[in-house]
């Protein structure tokens, strides 16, 4: 880049000998690394910007401007201006019409007002156009995709994503390879998702059901649910994004944050144990090996209490003893686990109780996790 390029030209990364439909592209390239509602005033810069170069390369054709549906992640274009595309153009084969952005962001409005369950048809039908363009279009309308739901810029992303491997075989050898970075977040993604389709069904249908909650309403009876969702976050961020917005995580942490110590403290207490994080096949093999290690420590000790009990039967008999019956704690069935649930998911559970009570419920909801009972009643029940 020159000194003397047009300031407009070096905004949108341009030489000075840029055409308009290098201008086009850069100016494409830049909506999908900025957020009109986020950095009001880079937006406004990078119009001013390509308004500029348009006037400089002698453009008149209107450009669309980029808006933000209501719609969580949804975009939509509110004017369309086709790119040509002049690789391999000759006299024989003029230049191409590139629509595949448009085709994209149209893509992501439809999304937004037909929701989750038309996602599939909606990529086939709009794959089904984009095939209609140009030999290498598939390609630049997968890149676009990709970055729709990477920056989070769609609805229903877990949907979208799913629609898009199937279309795009993304598990065929080499086929990420090629997509560069984007391959390599795609990746991320598939690799985060089998591991936490290791982790246990209850424990994962609990923690989506959750997702779908703060991404609705996110409310002060989420904020127990915080500790565990801070290291989901640590274990798999690429596929979280799928299911909660930056913003999402970003309020929730903000609302823990600003509880006192002692309620920040009381909510870590209240998460799951760390066998819950676990594969559970991993979890299941810890649990049987507690159990044998439990089973030795019990007889150890049964031989040592009885030991013990000669010698104070022989050695102080005439002395009188002080019997000790503690209350027991006899272990849930499936449905008290649950109705437990239900009970400790308020945002004060704890709140008032004496600290024996306290405890009794956490060991309690701890053996109901260790049972992979805790979650919700099924429906119906």
């Amino acid at each position: 880049m020159t000194a003397g390029t047009p300031w407009h030209l070096q905004v949108l990364g341009l030489p000075g000998y840029a055409d308009p439909v290098a201008v086009r592209r850069a100016y494409a390239a830049a909506l999908r690394q900025i957020d009109p509602e986020t950095d009001p005033a880079g937006f406004g810069r990078l119009r001013e910007a390509y308004e500029a170069a348009r006037a400089w390369c002698e453009a008149g054709a209107s450009e669309p401007t980029l808006a933000v549906s209501t719609d969580v992640g949804a975009l939509r274009y509110d004017a369309r201006e086709p790119e040509e595309v002049t690789a391999g153009a000759s006299p024989d084969h003029p230049p191409v019409t590139d629509n595949t952005l448009a085709l994209a962001m149209d893509f992501a409005a439809g999304v937004g007002t037909h929701g989750a369950g038309q996602v599939a048809a909606l990529l086939a039908a709009s794959l089904a156009e984009v095939r209609k363009q140009y030999i290498d279009a598939p390609g630049l309308y997968e890149e676009h995709l990709i970055d729709l739901v990477a920056l989070q810029r769609i609805g229903h992303r877990v949907n979208v994503f799913a629609a898009a491997e199937e279309q795009f075989h993304w598990h065929e050898v080499g086929h990420l390879a090629a997509l560069g970075e984007r391959g390599q977040w795609v990746e991320k993604v598939l690799s985060e998702r089998d591991a936490w389709n290791e982790l246990g069904t209850d424990q994962r249908h609990g923690w989506l059901a959750v997702f779908a909650r703060a991404e609705t309403s996110l409310d002060t009876s989420l904020l127990r649910h915080w500790p565990e969702v801070a290291r989901l976050r640590e274990s798999y961020p690429a596929w979280l994004g799928l299911h909660l917005s930056h913003d999402t995580l970003q309020a929730w942490q903000s609302m823990f944050d600003a509880q006192s110590p002692s309620s920040q403290d009381m909510y870590r207490r209240m998460a799951l144990p760390d066998s819950a994080f676990l594969p559970a096949r991993v979890a299941r093999a810890r649990e049987r090996a507690r159990g044998r290690s439990s089973s030795w420590l019990a007889v150890l000790v049964m031989s040592m209490c009885v030991g013990i009990g000669h010698l104070v039967f022989n050695g102080f008999a005439d002395k009188p003893s002080v019997p000790y019956d503690p209350t027991p704690l006899p272990a849930d069935t499936p449905r008290q686990c649950a109705d437990l649930y239900l009970e400790l998911d308020a945002p004060d559970a704890l709140a008032g109780r004496a600290s024996v009570e306290a405890e009794r419920l956490k060991t309690r909801a701890d053996r109901c996790a260790r049972a992979g009972h805790w979650h919700p009643p099924a429906p119906g029940r």
